[in-house]
């Protein structure tokens, strides 16, 4: 006998989407309240290079300075030209307007970015007249996916999944309704998404953009509509406009920085293909936990294996490859999950190797596993049609019951296969001691350790443990008893337990951020202090390495100039590395002053000549003509009045003409006037700047000229202004429309 699950009619209207908006911030404070009420610290990659280089970059806006450069990275380095830097970030400029970073603003902006996704997965959902219960359900799953939890850490990578969903939303809108409005606001989001997130993420979504236009193209020929008419071409002429406007500062800075740092030349293939997401770690749909101590994944980065939408989530997820949907968006999603799992196996997938060679800019990221993005975004589209057709039509009963044994066998898999390793906490000796502890250091130091040393099969019968009753409740309120509140309720719980579950193996340490913050504190100077010019580069890094073990480079606090030899920075300044990887010559520029006069000038080929002290100075430049006159013996002061990010000024007296070094990284923006008059900078010692004067007393200005990139910013600033203005108006106008 067949039984059908009973027809609900789904409510007539949405409620006021603030009720929806409140719920979804809700369930984000829960599930992140480590970091919403900053009880615990971000950690690593979070702290050793978001913090410090937001912190520059708000400290820049907040006292009216364009950030461009910073002098206390890696001996000068262009900000504005590091696409994860947040410079050109609309969030961190509108962060910075109340003050430099801190530790609460930069899990403030992790917060908002979680909640942006899920708020934008809900409009998405909502503009296809999902039911608002199916509705929450993928929502949910989208905000607290294993994705956002893994890359926590990773403020661009998140920032990626807060904008996917407004630009899947917007363009969609824009190809079924052709206005002039749906391509501005498609604009917009592809400049949040270009200027925010991971810059995989924005390319991904181009050529996703790309897939949706051909799709809409082929359905418009097989239903003979017309579809390039006037308001196609005018609605994709506003979005190309408004994107390249908006994001003008960010290109001309990037076509710049990019071929002068050490990925602008883009990925090898191998590098192309690190960190795939192995094969195995597709278990983390069911047994979540599992993944960060199981065996033979090491190819893989333990921040980019999580894949988990929620228990819910993979049931319906399943169900839906066995529904037949009207809507085009549920069948594109059906195959773009398929499509974004394989690429992003790397090499085990085969699209993405196929990409590489045949695919415009796919050569230029790596990181494989971070497609995992787009198979969780679509993943959880797919959810929220399927659960709307459960919901809303009559279905057959025994189709779901598969869906629930198919994630229940993949489920008892990971665990059968776990019990061939051995087990840690388990053991009869270990679980005994458990409640027993006789090692003087407590119970709860003695039970860290033993997670710690947690082994696989340990954590997956842990994992397996906590899945069963939600199972049960889940197959209770979808099979005996179809009740989709409380299924969604128990689907919420699900994903709020094994979030809060996830953070301290990627997230969040155990120390508080109150307590970070006091460190970063201890150490920090305001504004833009005058260097000690008798302060080698030697001793303003010594402290570095120390320093890294809690939260990065020091000297992005202490506002010394010296370098760190961490990575600090994701792409540096090619020749930042030729000056860095020259060790003998590296460290006997190193003793030198952050500014002096050459006593010796020479070719830089001739560079083994110099002689490692600090009685003489060295200058080794490739164009070393009309050195005459320069003199060992004469004696030179200088007297700095300014070192801002952009701006150095100062006055140089000395005899007769000199050769003057400053131990600031060489680009092409950097201007030298010496009494008002533009004067020759040379690329000196591998990587610096080096100009020459004239006797006598001289007022020199050291300035980074960007006047192009500051006339874009004030266009760009000036045209979000008025769109948001714009944007405001035009919803607020707008009634909520009920749906059927």
């Amino acid at each position: 006998m067949t039984i059908t699950i009973p027809y609900i009619a789904p409510e007539n209207k949405y409620r006021h989407s603030l009720y929806y908006l409140l719920l979804l911030f809700l369930i984000t404070i829960v599930a992140y309240w480590p970091l919403s009420f900053h009880v615990l610290s971000l950690k690593n990659d979070a702290l050793n290079y978001f913090l410090p280089v937001r912190h520059l970059v708000s400290e820049s806006y907040h006292n009216n300075i364009l950030p461009l450069w910073t002098p206390y990275l890696n001996l000068g380095y262009p900000l504005h030209g590091d696409m994860q830097s947040g410079v050109w970030n609309p969030i961190v400029q509108l962060f910075s307007f109340f003050g430099p970073y801190t530790l609460y603003t930069l899990q403030l902006e992790t917060l908002l970015y979680i909640y942006l996704g899920g708020a934008g997965m809900f409009f998405l959902l909502k503009h296809y007249k999902v039911h608002p219960t199916a509705n929450l359900l993928a929502s949910v799953a989208y905000m607290l996916c294993g994705f956002n939890s893994d890359s926590a850490q990773f403020l661009n990578w998140i920032a990626g999944t807060a904008f996917l969903p407004f630009a899947i939303l917007f363009y969609s809108r824009c190809l079924e309704e052709k206005s002039i409005k749906q391509g501005i606001y498609t604009g917009i989001a592809l400049f949040l998404l270009f200027t925010c997130a991971y810059p995989a993420d924005f390319i991904l979504t181009a050529y996703v953009l790309a897939a949706m236009l051909i799709y809409h193209l082929v359905m418009a020929f097989r239903d003979k509509k017309k579809f390039f008419t006037a308001d196609f071409f005018v609605s994709h002429l506003f979005l190309a406009v408004i994107f390249l406007v908006l994001s003008s500062p960010a290109i001309l800075s990037y076509y710049q920085s990019l071929p002068l740092t050490e990925r602008g030349s883009g990925a090898s293939y191998s590098e192309a293909m690190s960190n795939s997401l192995h094969p195995a770690l597709l278990s983390s749909y069911t047994t979540p936990l599992s993944i960060w101590k199981m065996p033979g994944v090491d190819t893989t980065d333990p921040l980019e294996r999580n894949s988990y939408i929620g228990l819910a989530g993979i049931i319906i997820l399943i169900a839906g490859y066995f529904i037949k949907f009207r809507s085009r968006l549920a069948i594109f999603s059906k195959w773009a999950v398929i499509i974004f799992l394989l690429f992003s196996l790397g090499k085990w997938g085969g699209l993405r190797s196929l990409a590489y060679y045949v695919m415009p800019l796919m050569n230029s990221f790596r990181h494989p596993a971070n497609a995992r993005m787009f198979t969780i975004f679509f993943s959880c589209l797919l959810v929220g049609f399927s659960f709307d057709s459960i919901i809303k039509q009559q279905t057959n009963q025994n189709s779901i019951k598969k869906d629930f044994l198919i994630t229940l066998l993949v489920m008892l898999t990971v665990l059968i296969y776990s019990l061939f390793t051995p087990f840690s906490f388990f053991s009869s000796s270990s679980f005994s001691q458990l409640f027993n502890p006789n090692n003087g250091t407590g119970i709860i130091n003695y039970l860290k350790e033993k997670l710690d040393a947690i082994s696989f099969a340990d954590i997956t019968v842990i994992n397996t443990l906590l899945q069963l009753p939600f199972f049960y409740l889940l197959y209770k309120f979808l099979i005996k008893k179809f009740n989709p509140g409380y299924f969604l309720i128990t689907a919420i719980i699900n994903g709020i337990l094994f979030t809060f579950l996830f953070l301290p193996f990627t997230a969040i340490k155990k120390e508080t951020a109150i307590g970070t913050q006091k460190i970063i504190n201890s150490f920090l100077v305001q504004g833009y202090p005058l260097p000690n010019p008798n302060e080698t580069l030697e001793k303003n890094s010594v402290d570095n390495e120390k320093y890294l073990e809690k939260m990065g480079c020091l000297n992005l606090y202490n506002k010394k100039i010296g370098r760190s030899d961490y990575r600090i920075t994701p792409s540096n300044l090619l020749l930042q590395n030729s000056f860095w990887f020259d060790e003998k010559f590296r460290n006997m520029v190193m003793r030198y002053p952050l500014i002096y006069k050459a006593d010796f000038i020479a070719a830089i080929n001739d560079r083994s000549r110099a002689k490692d002290d600090t009685l003489s100075k060295w200058a080794f430049i490739k164009d070393i003509k009309a050195i005459e006159g320069y003199s060992k013996n004469d004696s030179v002061k200088f007297n700095l009045s300014k070192f801002e990010p952009n701006r150095i000024e100062l006055s140089i007296k000395t005899n007769q003409a000199s050769y003057i070094v400053l131990l600031q990284n060489y680009y092409p923006r950097w201007k030298v006037t010496v009494d008002g008059e533009l004067t020759s900078v040379e690329n000196t010692n591998i990587s610096f700047m080096g100009f020459r004067i004239p006797g006598g007393e001289h007022k020199v200005v050291i300035y980074y000229e960007a006047n192009d990139i500051r006339t874009a910013f004030i266009i760009s600033l000036s045209l979000l202004s008025i769109l948001l203005i714009y944007i405001v108006i035009a919803e607020t106008k707008k009634r909520i429309k009920p749906i059927s």
